[in-house]
């Protein structure tokens, strides 16, 4: 990705977004950027589902539920506790 190269033969930084398929932002930021940019993977981000994953993947050991069958299970697993 030389988005600094396309800036300087006269793409807009919209043209450049398009292109690269990103923001025209943060295609600015990158043909102004003295050096190229730096990409970093952060850590997966926890979801809602994460505590009922282990359960849920054990009912659908046992039988193809569908998931209104597998939200009714979990909402009655919870209203016991």
């Amino acid at each position: 990705m030389d988005i600094r190269s396309d800036r300087q033969k006269g793409l807009s930084y919209v043209e450049l977004g398009r292109k690269y398929h990103i923001d025209p932002r943060t295609a600015k930021r990158y043909a102004e950027s003295p050096q190229k940019p730096e990409y970093t993977l952060s850590e997966p981000k926890p979801t809602k589902m994460d505590p009922y994953k282990q359960i849920v993947d054990e009912w659908l050991e046992e039988a193809p539920y569908s998931a209104l069958r597998i939200l009714e299970k979990l909402m009655n697993r919870s209203h016991m506790y």
